[in-house]
């Protein structure tokens, strides 16, 4: 009787555990999904709507500073509104934002609509490290390791789907591919309330909570926030500056190719994770040692002549997505659920500011000297800077245990 119960007990902690899992899945297929639409379309922007170079890596980072700016508040709502009403709002504005940019004609229409998507992603963003820790407290690196695998599908079905998608069913109706898909986000939505029902409640809001600010004088967020910028920069970087680089050496053909192993190659990394990240969480060698592979993969994406841009670009994707996983994990297992929140404001708000700041001035540096590998340059600096703060930054953990 006693075995009998044990292993009922057993098949309903697994199920639950499937569906934590599943849900942080589909949650994160929308992290970046919309942001990335965008790459394959350069050329159609550039030719059809007038973009520049700057104004593409700006189109592409924008986002971003929605993901900072909505930093600062996102602590406040959750602990306000509640984890669930932040999520699904914030999956409903991100909607609404990306299907608005198949209607504008310019860029600064285009540009308002994206700001709306990016506050959208935002609220779900700062979410999911909280979700991961209330849903899998002992598998946080495992949960953070689902949900980016989940990104990282969107990420691949916007960057390696898109292009097609236009030629065979939008053909001159283009921008009509940032409505086509947000299009199951309703039925997402609705698996989210009815999920959520049968896992651990997550935290309601309550009207008193004041506006939570992060705290400049913690040495965790800096160093949260360079690895947060280096992980970031390395991968839109990549795919920004990937089209102009092809294009430069008359090998246009192989953008579809090349963005689809960059982004392809990040399926095994998180793949991996998912198996090892817990294992791995906490020492410092991992996160250094993929950086610093992550940058020698750089060279070899911008000089191999021929179709070894296609492989570089996948070993760059490989180790720049191992790097994201643990970034992504390292806020909720370094403090408890209660500093989360805070902690969370502070590295979204700094780190995807400089994420930002390292893309722009990247593209203006490639229009201003007509250079590709220039464009990479900020991203070589902060990569460096977040190398040598890896190690305070895992013994804070250590030093308060």
């Amino acid at each position: 009787m006693n075995g009998k119960s044990v292993t009922l007990e057993t098949g309903a902690a697994m199920q639950q555990a499937l569906l934590a899992y599943g849900l942080l899945w589909c949650l994160g297929l929308y992290l970046r999904l919309t942001v990335l639409i965008v790459p394959p379309l350069i050329p159609q922007l550039k030719a059809v709507l007038g973009f520049t170079g700057g104004e593409v890596a700006t189109a592409t980072s924008l986002p971003l500073v929605t993901l900072a700016i909505g930093g600062l508040m996102t602590g406040w709502l959750l602990t306000r509104l509640g984890v669930r009403t932040c999520v699904l709002g914030g999956l409903a504005v991100m909607a609404i934002g990306s299907s608005l940019r198949s209607l504008p004609e310019g860029f600064l229409p285009f540009m308002l609509a994206t700001l709306l998507m990016g506050a959208g992603i935002a609220l779900v963003q700062a979410a999911m490290p909280v979700l991961a820790k209330l849903w899998a407290p002992a598998r946080i690196g495992r949960a953070s390791a689902v949900y980016t695998n989940g990104l990282l599908v969107g990420e691949l079905l916007a960057t390696g789907a898109t292009g097609p998608l236009v030629t065979a069913w939008l053909g001159a109706q283009w921008q009509w591919a940032f409505t086509l898909w947000v299009l199951p986000v309703p039925l997402l939505m609705l698996a989210l309330v009815l999920g959520s029902r049968r896992l651990p409640a997550m935290a309601g809001g309550s009207r008193a909570a004041g506006l939570i600010l992060p705290d400049t004088r913690d040495g965790r967020m800096w160093r949260l926030v360079a690895l947060l910028g280096a992980a970031a920069a390395l991968y839109f970087t990549g795919n920004v500056f990937l089209p102009p680089l092809l294009e430069e050496s008359s090998r246009l053909a192989l953008l579809a190719p090349s963005l689809t192993a960059l982004n392809g190659a990040q399926m095994l990394s998180s793949a991996l994770l998912i198996l090892y990240a817990d294992r791995l969480m906490g020492r410092p060698w991992p996160l250094i040692t993929i950086t610093a592979l992550a940058l020698l993969a750089l060279p070899l994406m911008l000089w191999l002549p021929g179709t070894g841009v296609v492989w570089a670009a996948g070993v760059f994707g490989f180790f720049t997505s191992a790097l994201f996983i643990f970034v992504l994990a390292l806020p909720a297992w370094l403090v408890g659920l209660e500093a989360l929140p805070r902690l969370m404001a502070g590295m979204l708000c700094f780190g995807y500011l400089l994420v930002f700041a390292i893309t722009v001035v990247g593209g203006w540096l490639n229009d201003l000297s007509g250079v590709v590998a220039l464009a990479f340059l900020p991203t070589l600096l902060i990569s460096l800077v977040a190398m040598a703060s890896t190690h305070r930054l895992l013994v804070s953990r250590q030093s308060e245990a």
